[in-house]
């Protein structure tokens, strides 16, 4: 029982050192995704009403961009999705239920152009960039790829495979700059 005790505590350090390895000073904080954690990322397609059948060859596509990536930078990659109706409603409720995701890093969506103000908003308030909207299944395929290049540029990987990522870098990565249109100007 003394060196189970021992072992427990021990990896406890481990970790705990690991984490203080990296200092975060993103002005919008970090996401820490301890070791085995996935990685989160979001869909919110108009799965449903008239454009639903565009909605769903686009979520098989981020679908198939995740599985064809299985991992990032050692974690699994995860993937939560919404459907929306491509009312501008939808995509706020859709917005606002992914904005209190506390480990979600970027929302691929949405489809329509009505529903991208009122979510991305929402979204970039809370720190979770998005990258719309997504016309096609093949359009999904890329920009679930554009993200997950980002994050692999901008996170902050310990020796522990603890990652750190930064928020406001992320959405600069994603968007170029913070000078996107849909940039909040509070967050500039």
């Amino acid at each position: 029982m003394a060196a189970t005790a021992a072992l427990l505590a021990i990896g406890l350090l481990l970790v705990s050192c690991d984490a203080a390895q990296y200092q975060c000073i993103d002005p919008l904080g970090c996401l820490e995704i301890p070791p085995g954690s996935p990685i989160v990322i979001g869909a919110i397609l108009a799965t449903n009403g008239e454009q639903g059948s565009v909605g769903m060859e686009a979520l098989q596509s981020v679908e198939q961009a995740v599985e064809d990536k299985d991992e990032l930078l050692g974690h699994p990659i995860q993937l939560m999705r919404y459907g929306t109706d491509c009312t501008a409603d939808s995509a706020r409720a859709a917005a606002t239920t992914f904005a209190t995701a506390p480990d979600l890093l970027a929302v691929i969506g949405p489809t329509c152009t009505s529903e991208t103000v009122a979510a991305n908003l929402i979204l970039l308030n809370a720190g979770i960039p998005t990258l719309s909207p997504v016309p096609s299944s093949l359009a999904a395929y890329d920009l679930a790829d554009q993200a997950f290049a980002a994050i692999e540029r901008i996170a902050v990987q310990t020796p522990g495979k603890t990652l750190f990522i930064p928020r406001q870098a992320l959405l600069d990565a994603m968007h170029g700059s913070s000078q996107h249109p849909l940039f909040p100007a509070s967050l500039r």
